[in-house]
């Protein structure tokens, strides 16, 4: 007769078992004969672990779950039946044993066999005979032994063996012969359509990284920390294994998200290739203190190099990353990055330093000697900054950007280099403005139902290297105060408004340049008031606003002294001005079919017409001011320059119409298009010129301030299908019948593995050379910008970008990568050339790099360089797509 029985261990006496005990102590007649059996359990299990047949790569995939399924990357999952989770359902403090049949003993050791199962606080032990003993003393249950085909379960986790003990106080275990899974880095699970009573846990379906392995003794001392003994581990899938790691004792601690492993041997195909005495790597996500996987890579600046990052996790919310490295061409260099993250704030503290550069040593002597007869005040005056640089090579950059509460918060971002020459060699962690400028600055703003204000402290660090094109100096804001206020009354429909600017600029002379320059303050007002009229059809905006000036300006030379000279231009300037303009449109719409798809197509013209009288401004300096490129959007602006230090006069409309087609059913924008143009009353005679510099004066210069109209322009944004957008925005001179500007952007985006990205750009005299007459092509910006990510195949894909200047005749960026990335293992190979300046003799410099990197997913990247990094810095759209191991 065979049946089940059911006993909580830890139950020493319970009304519903009395009965039961009492009739199962009748069967002591069989307890000699199982004591002698269960005293010879551990040479048994000895013996049953011995001469083990090995078993095929389908037989122990079989063993851990594994189903065949082509639909993701790894060719398959891990399946988990549901079973009780006693966990939930149970008391804590029991433990659970149930078998087809047994016997059971009050006195000494109790034996069950058919599907035993042993129960307890989520955890799961299946066996096909287990022996339950008692201390001889007290009588009370000690441990248990498993022998034959025993499973032990955890969610995400499964451990198989010969045979093994439980202790029943102490919790711990030990497994013999085993075959193990666990899950790294999470796991996604599927519930069963129809749980029953017996199946309380949900089946799961782990499709994320797991480990699996061999061992010859699984121990478990303390929850969800395991030990292996004569081990092996690897995350491919069991019928695919290409890396395996063999030591002879590996620890996964899932309480702290961190493996190790002793005589640590990595196998590739079978084939040993490294060891480590002791190996430390993650198993979860968690940040951990420890070095980094090195960083080996080439390029043509610094030759070989080696980077040994070194990861410090500080809090939660802060870390520092260390990185010395060595560099072949320089020597030993030091870079740091701290991080952090607040309630109210979030940035980073990154700094290197490269003490005694070698190379830049010899950079120093031969520019001495190739230059020092030359007679050019601007040379001499770079080659003397290039004498005075400390070969000790630094960078520093601070981002900070901190939120105090819903009205106030700061902006910090600030960038340092030691030297002219250090963006040219390096360009790391650095934000560049514009090229050879570094952005220093920082903001307070406060932001609140009627009122704005901000205070900004701004500068720029630009660089002057002796062998490219020189860049010209910037103003300093110290400081700019913005205060800006907007009150709609709801009485009479008026919105009153204002905006106010003050600031101090400084400026430093251009290396050799010996000129005055003009300093000081400019407070600026402009308060304004509008009517604006809206209905579903229709909208008028008139505004009148009065722009007031007010300059204090000191005039210093290049040594920052102030010239007193008689005759120097006034020092306090100031500027009184109306504006007064009036922005209309109307909105029509109508049902159409396009491509056989219900359209609704809108049809919104616009009208413009600004009138502002002139103003001679020529005594004013020009701190932050320059002239607009024309767009479709500026056609319906008041100014045509940017900043304060010149408003435009203008007398003035402008027309354009925008149309529209939108998907009646998602709303989705199929097409918008819009073209427009400015008609003008009269000259334009406010130009750029200033008379502390120039000898100038306010006169209307042909094909550019005389003529009737403006160019054409015209804009584009088409979205083909989901995945491919076409935008393109042109200016048309209809007098001369030529291009001014055009921007064509076509880009395909189906994922994150499948995009493409193209733009053309063309300025008329937007890149002047200096060694071609005025009129010349090669004076006309031309740039292409190619860039893609593609999955070729599940495994293989490639990356790329080539970018090149059609008027210089040369490329600017050139870079193509290609990365196998399997479900356990990647190799990433990324090469490139950038462009870093012209050099005097008009010849094109370049920096080659190089990287090549392995990753073991689940135990770390083994490589050159950081192609992650470079392929996320130059190919936005392409981001975080390299460099993911999990």
């Amino acid at each position: 007769m065979i049946c089940k029985w059911e006993c909580p261990l830890n139950m020493y006496s319970s009304r519903q078992f009395k009965f039961i005990l009492i009739f199962i102590s009748i069967l002591g007649c069989w307890v000699s004969s199982v004591n002698a059996a269960g005293e010879a359990l551990n040479q048994s299990c000895i013996l049953l672990t011995q001469d083990s047949p090995t078993l095929t790569e389908s037989a122990i995939a079989d063993r851990l779950g594994w189903v065949p399924n082509n639909t993701n990357r790894c060719g398959g999952y891990y399946y988990e039946p549901a079973f009780i989770d006693t966990h939930q359902t149970l008391k804590k403090d029991l433990i659970y044993v149930t078998g087809d049949q047994g016997v059971f003993s009050m006195h000494s050791t109790s034996v069950y066999q058919g599907n035993v199962t042993l129960s307890e606080n989520g955890q799961q032990i299946k066996a096909n005979k287990a022996y339950v003993y008692r201390e001889p003393v007290t009588e009370k249950y000690n441990y248990v032994d498993l022998i034959g085909n025993v499973i032990l379960r955890e969610p995400n986790d499964l451990v198989r063996a010969k045979c093994g003990r439980v202790y029943l106080q102490t919790k711990n275990k030990s497994l013999y012969d085993i075959l193990y899974r666990t899950a790294v880095y999470g796991v996604l699970s599927r519930k069963p359509a129809k749980p029953s009573n017996d199946q309380i846990t949900e089946e799961r379906e782990v499709v994320q990284l797991s480990a699996w392995g061999k061992a010859r003794l699984f121990k478990q001392e303390q929850p969800k920390v395991y030990e292996f003994q004569s081990a092996t581990y690897s995350t491919c899938p069991p019928t695919h294994g290409v890396w395996q790691v063999r030591s002879s004792d590996i620890l996964l601690n899932k309480n702290t998200g961190r493996g190790t492993a002793k005589n640590a041997r990595l196998y590739l195909k079978g084939i040993p290739v490294f060891y480590w005495p002791y190996l430390n790597f993650p198993i979860d996500d968690r940040r951990q203190t420890g070095f980094l996987f090195p960083r080996p890579g080439t390029s043509s600046s610094n030759g070989p190099y080696l980077q040994t990052p070194f990861y410090w996790n500080l809090a939660p919310n802060y870390d520092d990353t260390i990185t010395p490295a060595f560099l072949s061409k320089r020597g030993l260099q030091l870079n740091n990055l701290f991080r952090y993250l607040t309630k109210t704030s979030h940035g980073e503290i990154g700094f290197s330093v490269l003490p005694d550069d070698q190379k830049f040593e010899n950079l120093k002597t031969t520019d001495e000697e190739e230059n020092a007869n030359s007679t050019n005040p601007v040379t001499q005056s770079e080659l003397n900054r290039l004498e005075n640089s400390s070969t000790t090579r630094k960078a520093i950059h601070v981002i900070d950007d901190t939120r105090f509460n819903e009205h106030w918060s700061s902006d910090i971002n600030f960038s340092y280099v030691g030297d002219d020459y250090y963006l040219k060699d390096f360009r790391n962690n650095l934000y560049e403005v514009t090229p050879n400028q570094l952005l220093q600055e920082a903001d307070l703003n406060y932001k609140g139902e009627y009122w704005q204000m901000f205070g900004r402290l701004q500068g720029y660090q630009t660089l002057h290297p002796i062998d490219e094109t020189p860049y010209n100096n910037q103003y300093f804001r110290l400081p700019q105060l913005v205060l800006e206020g907007d009150y709609l009354s709801d009485k009479t429909g008026l919105d009153y408004f204002i905006y106010n600017d003050f600031t101090h600029f400084e400026i430093h002379n251009n290396p050799g340049v010996d000129i005055d320059q003009p300093i000081g303050n400019r407070a600026h007002s402009q308060p304004g008031i509008s009517w604006p009229y809206y209905r579903p059809s229709i909208y008028i905006v008139p505004r009148l606003q009065m722009a007031l000036t007010q300059y204090s300006l000191q005039q210093v030379n290049a040594d920052g002294v102030e010239d007193n000279t008689p005759g120097a231009n006034p020092t306090n300037p100031q500027r009184a001005l109306p504006i007064f303009d009036i922005n209309s449109g109307l909105y029509f719409d109508r049902n159409v079919k396009f491509f056989s798809h219900s359209m609704r197509q809108t049809l919104e013209p616009e009208v413009y017409y600004t009138y502002v009288p002139y103003r001679n401004q020529n005594d004013i300096p020009i701190f932050d001011t320059t002239t607009n490129t024309l767009t479709y959007d500026q056609l319906f602006t008041y100014n045509r320059f940017s900043g304060l230090d010149r408003i435009g006069d203008a007398n003035q409309i402008s027309v354009g119409v925008t149309t529209r087609f939108i998907d009646d059913e998602s709303g989705y924008e199929k097409i918008r298009a819009g073209i427009g143009q400015i008609y003008y009353f009269q000259n334009r005679r406010v130009t750029l010129c200033y008379n502390g510099t120039v000898d100038c004066d306010d006169q209307p210069l042909p094909d550019e301030n005389t003529e009737d109209t403006s160019p054409i322009s015209g804009m584009l944004l088409y979205n083909l299908t989901p995945y491919w957008t076409v935008r393109a925005d042109t200016i048309w001179n209809s007098i001369q019948r030529e291009l001014d500007n055009q921007t064509l952007t076509v880009s395909y985006a189906r994922d994150y593995l499948h995009m493409i990205n193209f733009s053309y750009s063309y300025v008329r005299d937007g890149d002047p050379q200096f060694d071609e007459p005025e009129g010349s092509d090669a004076n006309n910006l031309s740039q292409t910008d190619l860039s893609f990510t593609w999955s070729l195949t599940r495994d293989w894909s490639a990356v790329g970008r080539w970018t090149q200047s059609w008027n210089q005749g040369h490329f600017q960026n050139l870079l193509y990568g290609l990365q196998y990335d399997s479900c356990c293992w990647a190799v990433r190979f990324v090469a490139g050339r950038v462009y870093t300046n012209q050099t005097v003799n008009n010849t094109y410099a370049y920096n080659t790099e190089f990287y090549l990197q392995f990753a073991l997913k689940g135990l770390g990247n083994i490589g050159t360089g950081n192609p992650s990094q470079v392929v996320n810095s130059t190919i936005l759209a392409n981001k975080n797509y390299f460099g993911q191991d999990y």
